[in-house]
C-alpha cells in the first residue's frame, strides 16, 4: 500500500515539474520570437507597401522590437527623400496613448527632424524647443538641432535668449556655437556704433565659451576704428592667442595698427613667431615686406630664400620675385641655385593626375580612380591659366 502511494506521489510531481518546464520553455520562445505582423524595413522600402505600413500602426501593442524598427524605418524614409511618409508615420505613432513618455520624446525628435526636413521650419522649431524640457540624450540632439536651424535663420538674439534660459545642454560644442551667435549680435551693435552694448556682449561671449577668439577680434576691431591701435593690438594678440589660425582673418589690420603705433620690431617678433608655429606663409611676408622697408631688400631676400628652402611654396616663391622685381635686385650664382631647388621641390610636390569626377590627386596614372573607384576618369592634371597677366 505504501509503494503504490509512493508511485502515485512521484508521477504526480513528475508531471507537475514537466508541465512547468513546458510552459516556462514555451513562453521563452514567444518572446524570442518577432511577432509575425512584423515585415523587414527592406521589404517596407522595396515595396513601398502602405498596406503593410497601415497593418503595423494598427496592432493593438507595440513593444521594444517594434519601436526600432519604426524609428529605422522613418529614418530611412527621410533619407531618400520621402519626408511626408515619414510625418505620417510619426505622426501616427506620437498620437498613440499606450507609449511611454521617453519613447514619445524620441518620435517627437523625429518628427522635428522630418518638418526640418520638409522645410516646415516652424513646426519643427516648436518640436525642438518643446524637447528642451526633456532629459538625457534627447535633451543633447534637441539642443543641437535646434541651434543650427536658428543658425540658418539667423536668429542670433533667439540662441542667446534661449542660453540665458538655461535651456540649451551643457555641452563644449554647443558652447562654442551659443558664443558665435552672440558675437553675431556683437558685430550688428558695432555697425550700430552702440560701443558699449559691443563691449558687454563680447564679455558674454567669453563667458560662455573662454576660449573665443573671435570676441577679441570684434573687440580689437572695434578698437582700431576708433584709433584705439594699442588695444586693437592687445586684443588681436590675445585672439592668436587663443586660436592661431585667427591670424588669417586680422593680419592686415594687425600690421597696419602696428605701423600706426610705429612698432615695426614688435610686429617682426609676433610674426616671425607665428610663422615658426603654424607656417602661414602670409605671415612670413608680412614679415619679410617690414625688414625690406626697414633695413632694405639685401636683408630681408637672403633671410626669405632661407625660409623658402625649409619651407618651399608658390606663394612665398611670388613674394620673393616681387622682392626682387621690385627692388630692382640681382640674385647671385648661389641664390640662384637655391630658387632653382625650391621651384624644383614645389613642381615634385604638385599633382600629376586627378581624377575628374571627385578630385583626387595622383603622382601615378590609374584607369581606375583609388578613391571613387569609376573607370577612365583620371587625366593628366593641368594648372588653370591665371584669370589676368599682371604688370611687374
Amino acid at each position: 500500500m505504501m509503494d503504490s502511494a509512493l508511485v502515485y506521489i512521484l508521477l504526480l510531481t513528475g508531471v507537475a515539474l514537466g508541465w512547468t518546464f513546458g510552459y516556462r520553455f514555451a513562453q521563452q520562445g514567444k518572446k524570442s520570437e518577432k511577432p509575425d505582423w512584423i515585415p523587414s524595413i527592406e521589404y517596407l522600402l522595396a515595396e513601398s507597401n502602405d498596406a503593410s505600413l497601415a497593418k503595423l500602426l494598427n496592432v493593438d501593442q507595440i513593444d521594444d522590437d517594434a519601436i526600432d524598427l519604426f524609428l529605422k524605418l522613418g529614418r530611412s524614409l527621410r533619407e531618400k527623400g520621402e519626408a511626408d511618409r515619414a510625418i505620417h508615420l510619426h505622426q501616427a505613432l506620437f498620437a498613440r496613448a499606450d507609449l511611454p513618455r521617453s519613447t514619445l520624446h524620441l518620435l517627437e525628435l523625429e518628427l522635428a527632424l522630418d518638418y526640418s526636413c520638409a522645410g516646415l521650419l516652424d513646426r519643427a522649431e516648436k518640436l525642438y524647443v518643446e524637447l528642451l524640457e526633456s532629459k538625457g540624450r534627447v535633451h543633447e540632439q534637441a539642443s543641437r538641432y535646434l541651434v543650427e536651424l536658428l543658425e540658418e535663420e539667423g536668429e542670433w538674439q533667439r540662441i542667446f535668449d534661449l542660453h540665458k534660459q538655461r535651456k540649451f545642454a551643457s555641452l563644449d560644442l554647443l558652447d562654442r556655437r551659443i558664443s558665435h551667435a552672440v558675437c553675431e549680435l556683437a558685430e550688428r551693435a558695432v555697425a550700430r556704433g552702440n560701443y558699449l552694448e559691443t563691449q558687454n556682449l563680447c564679455r558674454q561671449a567669453l563667458k560662455i565659451d573662454s576660449r573665443c577668439a573671435r570676441a577679441f577680434v570684434v573687440l580689437a576691431d572695434m578698437a582700431y576704428h576708433q584709433g584705439e591701435y594699442r588695444e586693437a593690438i592687445r586684443c588681436y594678440l590675445k585672439a592668436v592667442d587663443l586660436d592661431d589660425q585667427a591670424l588669417v582673418r586680422i593680419l592686415d589690420r594687425l600690421v597696419l595698427a602696428f605701423k600706426a603705433v610705429d612698432d615695426s620690431k614688435g610686429l617682426k617678433e609676433h610674426l616671425q613667431r607665428h610663422w615658426n608655429l603654424t607656417h602661414y606663409v602670409p605671415a612670413l611676408i608680412a614679415t619679410m615686406e617690414s625688414l625690406a622697408s626697414e633695413e632694405g631688400p639685401n636683408q630681408a631676400i637672403p633671410q626669405l630664400l632661407a625660409e623658402l628652402k625649409n619651407h618651399p611654396s608658390n606663394q612665398g616663391f611670388f613674394a620673393l620675385v616681387e622682392l626682387v622685381v621690385q627692388h630692382r635686385q640681382q640674385l647671385d650664382k648661389s641664390q640662384l641655385l637655391v630658387v632653382y631647388d625650391i621651384l624644383r621641390r614645389i613642381v615634385a610636390s604638385e599633382p600629376k593626375f586627378v581624377c575628374t569626377n571627385c578630385g583626387f590627386k595622383a603622382k601615378e596614372p590609374h584607369w581606375r580612380c583609388p578613391s571613387c573607384k569609376n573607370w577612365s576618369t583620371v587625366t593628366a592634371f593641368v594648372p588653370a591659366p591665371p584669370m589676368a597677366k599682371l604688370d611687374l
